[in-house]
Parts: structure tokens; sequence; C-alpha cells
């Protein structure tokens, strides 16, 4: 007579071959060739469109998705607010790559709260040297975009779709030279 556990274990060996031999079967018959072509347009059907936006900025010049993709040029939109430690830290990196990059790449600061008006960013603007466009308060932008917080830094491609997306983050210059760079490239 055979034993209880040695039939349990047989009966288990034999499943566990059976699973390994069916998931080994699944792989080669779903397996899909990985062209560069093919590749490129998963990456591609996994971006995010961005949605359209226009913003005037605290000098009166207008920013728009709509404006960037005529331009053929990528666009960085930075999620602010005047009263917010991080976005504070962030300031500094984006004034000083941001000027290398203006002539390449659309970029507007938006701030996320509505009495950031043009009165309070303006002066934010002044005291803080900001070397980049700046727009009033404007929340529905911000909700738009799916962005649930200020510090936070996203990238469109030329294309206008979302590359990037970097919530509550503080990035040094180097790391925004290199956001640019892939917007680019």
């Amino acid at each position: 007579m055979i034993k209880p556990v040695k039939v349990y274990a047989l009966v288990l060996s034999v499943v566990m071959v059976l699973a390994a031999c069916n998931f080994k079967k699944s792989d080669a018959t779903n397996a899909v060739e990985a062209t560069p072509e093919k590749v490129e347009t998963a990456l591609k059907e996994e971006l995010k469109k961005a949605p359209q936006f226009e913003v005037t900025t605290i000098t009166g010049a207008q920013v728009s998705l709509k404006q960037s993709l005529a331009e053929n040029k990528p666009t960085v939109v930075y999620f602010t607010a005047s009263w917010c430690p991080m976005c504070a830290k962030n300031w500094p990196a984006i004034s000083a790559a941001y000027p290398e990059y203006k002539d390449k790449v659309n970029f507007v600061a938006i701030s996320i709260d509505p009495t950031d008006d043009k009165e309070v960013m303006t002066n934010l603007a002044k005291d803080k040297a900001f070397q980049f466009p700046v727009a009033p308060g404007n929340p529905k932008v911000m909700l738009d975009f799916g962005v649930e917080s200020q510090a936070t830094t996203v990238g469109i491609n030329k294309e206008g779709d979302i590359l990037f997306q970097k919530n509550k983050s503080t990035l040094s210059e180097e790391e925004y030279r290199k956001l640019f760079e892939q917007l680019l490239n």
C-alpha cells in the first residue's frame, strides 16, 4: 500500500512539471519579436497626451501647448506656489539651467495657488531673480494635468506627449539640464 505522503508528493511533482511546461509553452507562443519600430510604437502608446493649456505670464507673454507644437518645441511646465519651501529650492536651479535652453524648450512656471496673482508673482520673481517665465495662480491647469501638488515638473515632447512628471521633487541644476536634454533627444 502506498503511503498518503508519497501520493501527495507525487501529485505535487506532476502538477509542478505540468505547470512549468505550460508556462514555457505560453511564453513561446506569445513571444513577439522586439524590433526597434515595435518598441517605439509601444512606448508611444504608453505616453499620455498633454492637455491643451494657455497661460499669460507676468510679463504678458502667452505660453500654450498649441504654440509649442506649432514651433516644434518641447514644453516644460513647473507647478509652483509662492509659499512652497520645496519650490523655493528649485527656483535657483531652474534659473541657472533655463537660459541655456530658452530657445529650444518652452518653459513656464505656473502657480497652483489662485491667491498668487500677478502682483504676488511679479514681486516673487523680482525678489528671487527668476530667469524663467512665470504665470500667476491657475489651479485649473494643474487639475487638467492631473497634478496633485506644487513642486511638480512636467515634460512634454514635441508631439504633445507627457514624457515625464516629477512630483514633489527637489532637483539640482544638473538634473534640470538632463530633463531638458531628455526632451530634446
